[in-house]
């Protein structure tokens, strides 16, 4: 029988109506790596039958299926993901072809879930009621990139699915802004401090619920809504430094700018942190190397603006 490499494989996705209930693959997304795995558990009977041997048989447990999907942020495929870690899209129509999409932090335990087709050119199964568990954006001297890490019910086989070559934009640290401000429309408009890495975590706690009637998790749940950032600046001035000893708060704005898509506008992918603290400052310096701030920051609740974190997405999709 033929082999094949991973290249030759693709995954599909498509939001969910309802949890669980799946739905049609809307796109095909290009992804840099893929650990999707589905989960069998086995129970042993370890009862005594008068022998020496400690594993009599075994009946078939919890199955669910769990792993990350690496993709390069791309301002369309990015989508999918950034609902399933929040919640809540709102889109409009800035101009012509354009949308704005506003994605917003739910207050829901239940996941905004996806299908996820997972096509291994050997298989080809779908997995429903997918959730994002933790997702991770991250941009050093190479592309931006974004880890999702999936939990979602057991793989079903499937033959639908046709996989399109989907050409989209993609961003790299020369498109990157980050900074702090008053306010996210200050950190917005404000100088760019050009960190030399960024990565931003949006942490779900979501986890598996099982019920007896089925091996599948009957639903994935959403915990504690936490998000976290790391940078490195390098160390131009203290204040950052007193910022960590002050305890002071900002908001802050990380962006990613990309190309022209209509109407004099670009696509860009843009977090809103509404409250930050400098929860750990380190300089990680070599005597051959620069001085350079090492921050660890924790977004913390506005109740001002009754949010901690959004995220606005601007390309050429209408709706997802």
């Amino acid at each position: 029988m033929a082999l094949s490499i991973g290249r030759k494989g693709f995954i599909g996705a498509g939001l969910e109506t309802s949890y669980g209930a799946p739905v049609a693959i809307a796109d095909y997304i290009p992804f840099v790596s893929n650990s999707l795995k589905p989960m069998y558990e086995k129970i042993e009977n370890t009862a005594a039958y008068g022998v020496r041997d400690k594993v009599f048989n075994s009946v078939s447990g919890k199955k669910w299926t769990e792993g990350d999907i690496e993709i390069n942020a791309d301002p369309k495929f990015a989508g999918y993901f950034l609902i399933g870690a929040l919640g809540t899209d709102t889109p409009t129509n800035p101009a012509g072809s354009v949308y704005l999409h506003t994605i917003t932090r739910n207050n829901s335990n239940v996941p905004a879930s996806l299908t996820v087709v997972n096509d291994r050119v050997t298989d080809r199964q779908y997995i429903p009621g997918a959730a994002v568990k933790t997702l991770e954006l991250s941009v050093s001297d190479g592309m931006a990139t974004m880890k999702a890490s999936m939990l979602g019910k057991a793989p079903i086989t499937t033959t639908s699915g046709t996989l399109t070559t989907a050409s989209g934009n993609l961003y790299s640290f020369k498109d990157a802004f980050f900074a702090f401000g008053s306010t996210v429309a200050a950190a917005g408009a404000a100088t760019n401090l050009k960190p030399s890495d960024f990565s931003i975590t949006i942490e779900n706690n979501s986890v598996a619920n099982f019920r007896h009637g089925d091996n599948n998790p009957d639903t994935i749940s959403h915990g504690e809504f936490q998000v976290t950032a790391e940078t490195q600046i390098f160390f131009e001035n203290v204040t950052d430094r007193d910022a960590y000893y002050l305890n002071s708060k900002k908001a802050a704005a990380f962006k990613l700018t990309g190309v022209p898509i209509g109407n004099s506008l670009s696509d860009y992918l843009l977090y809103n942190m509404y409250q930050t603290r400098v929860d750990s400052f380190e300089l990680e310096t070599g005597l051959a190397n620069f001085y350079a701030e090492k921050i660890k920051l924790i977004c913390e609740y506005d109740n001002a603006n009754s949010k901690t974190l959004d995220v606005a997405l601007q390309n050429n999709k209408a709706t997802y």
